[in-house]
Formats: C-alpha cells, structure tokens, sequence
C-alpha cells in the first residue's frame, strides 16, 4: 500500500467515484453536469487549489490501483460548507476541512487505511502549522464522504457541534 499526495500530475489517478464528485467544490454542478464536465471542474478546482493551498488530497494506492481518496483545503476554498449551516465552523487561516475521506474499493474497507491517510493528513497539517483539522460527519452511517463521527471520534477528534439528528461538526486539535 502506498499513499501519494494529488498533484497536477497525478490527477487523472483520482478513483471513481470521487474523481467526478464536485459536491463541495462546484455544489451548483453536483448530479446536474455529466461526468466529464464534472472531472474537469474537478481537476480545475486542483490546479487551483494546489497553486494557492498546497497539497489538498491523498490518493491510495493497492497493487498499484487508486483504492482511496482523500481532499481537504481551508473552508473558503469548499463552497458546499455554507448550506450546513453550521454555526461554529472554523473558518480562519488555522483550520483545514476535511471534504473527503473515503475507501472507494468496498473490499479495502475496514482494514485500517483509512486510518493510515487520516494519520499522514495530520502529521502534514502538522508540519504545515496548521492549528486544527475539522469535517461534518454522519452519525451511525458510514454512507458519507467524510466518514462516519465514530471513525473520527477514535482519532481523538471530538464533537463540536451538532448539525441535525445524522451529523455533526467534528474537530482535532493539531
């Protein structure tokens, strides 16, 4: 298994289906465009991200196949995070989202990668600086690209608010 950060050369790696999803990045697109528009929106979003973030995204690897995907930017740079209606998001320099965590092989999941690219999120956040790490989880699911509040809950994320009865703002403390 190996884990590469997304890079303008790597894009094309991105697994399915993440590589079409554009629900934070072009919220207004998401289930309305086809998905080759939906991967170039996806692959500019990159581009610029990357110029002006840094790295932004993981992608693993099994036998040399993309099996996850993972995306993560300050929040002004995911547009989605405003129709939560989340209260006590962090929204200054310090804090990165986490828009996206997910295992796309079903025969991957459940045998800790997951919890291997979360860990090499946090250590680069880390060193970057950065002062917290947050996402909106669903409770009791793991039907969410971001996963499920007990996943993060076990990293030593704790529940700072409470969006509706299936999800909640999670943080970490860097």
């Amino acid at each position: 298994m190996k884990i590469k950060d997304i890079t303008n050369e790597n894009l094309d790696e991105i697994p399915e289906p993440c590589k079409s999803c554009v629900y934070w990045e072009y919220p207004e697109g998401f289930g309305k465009i086809s998905v080759e528009e939906a991967f170039r929106k996806k692959k500019e979003w990159f581009k610029n991200a990357l110029e002006s973030f840094g790295t932004c995204g993981k992608i693993a690897y099994v036998n040399e196949k993309p099996v996850a995907y993972s995306q993560y930017a300050p929040p002004k740079l995911l547009l989605q995070i405003e129709s939560y209606g989340s209260k006590k998001l962090d929204t200054s320099e310090g804090t990165i989202f986490l828009s996206c965590l997910f295992i796309t092989s079903p025969k991957h999941r459940g045998k800790g990668l997951g919890s291997k690219i979360l860990k090499e999120i946090i250590s680069e956040l880390k060193n970057r600086k950065f002062e917290a790490l947050e996402t909106f989880a669903r409770v009791g699911s793991a039907n969410n690209p971001s996963g499920p509040a007990e996943f993060f809950l076990r990293h030593n994320f704790y529940v700072k608010e409470k969006i509706s009865s299936e999800y909640v703002l999670v943080r970490l403390e860097l």
